[in-house]
């Protein structure tokens, strides 16, 4: 079978397509004869990923950990320390005083820091906040304000003493008149006197309240009457 290549395919003649067709393959054949295999280097360094049989002698490997213990929270009062002391010497406070400063509030402050390490204490507190972990019992805590002395409490004088009961009086004696009677001789029955009716008398005369409660009766001394109860002072 014979090909016209004079025969209209698309917008080109037939042979025009198998032209550019055979070039193309032409050329990639000639690219492939021509192109250079990728070389293995040899290891003479002793160097990871240097010749050990890897395309060009380099190989990938995972970047190193940071070190850098102002990046990030430390997890360590000690990195906490650090990141401190490298603020304030960026700040320019000196070094050697930051230092100081620092370890020594995480060690409870002892010995006492200066008057200028408490000044650079708060600046880093007040920038980063307290450390992570709890801190040891400080040994120079700031003085504390005793309490105010309370005003003395002024007791009043304890109350006078009660008065002594009055005496008791003595023991009353009664007597019942009886037919015959008269205060002399009741008088000499118990005083040996007749004289001192006058006391019977008094005791028992109208007006005067008696030991008992009742009132006398006698307004006469020469007048008594049987049945009477005279008291007997």
């Amino acid at each position: 079978m014979s090909l016209d290549l004079g025969k209209q395919v698309g917008p080109l003649p037939l042979g025009a397509w198998v032209a550019v067709v055979g070039g193309g393959l032409g050329l990639a054949y000639y690219a492939k004869q021509h192109s250079a295999p990728p070389t293995v280097v040899d290891d003479t360094s002793g160097q990871t990923g240097v010749g050990d049989g890897t395309v060009g002698g380099w190989q990938p490997t995972s970047p190193a950990p940071s070190t850098d213990t102002t990046q990030g929270a430390p997890s360590t009062n000690e990195a906490w320390a650090v990141k401190c002391i490298n603020w304030l010497i960026a700040q320019g406070y000196d070094a050697s005083v930051s230092d100081s400063a620092m370890r020594k509030y995480i060690a409870g402050n002892d010995p006492a820091p200066s008057v200028q390490e408490y000044v650079l204490q708060g600046l880093a507190l007040t920038h980063f906040g307290s450390p992570p972990n709890p801190l040891p019992p400080s040994y120079n805590p700031a003085p504390t304000i005793p309490p105010p002395t309370p005003p003395p409490v002024t007791t009043p004088p304890p109350p006078p003493p009660a008065p002594a009961p009055p005496p008791a009086p003595a023991s009353v004696r009664w007597y019942t008149v009886v037919k015959g009677d008269n205060l002399w001789n009741i008088a000499k029955r118990y005083y040996g006197n007749g004289a001192q009716y006058v006391r019977i008398f008094n005791a028992n005369r109208v007006g005067v309240r008696r030991p008992d409660g009742s009132n006398g009766m006698i307004s006469n001394p020469n007048l008594i009457y049987p049945g009477w109860r005279l008291v007997i002072p």
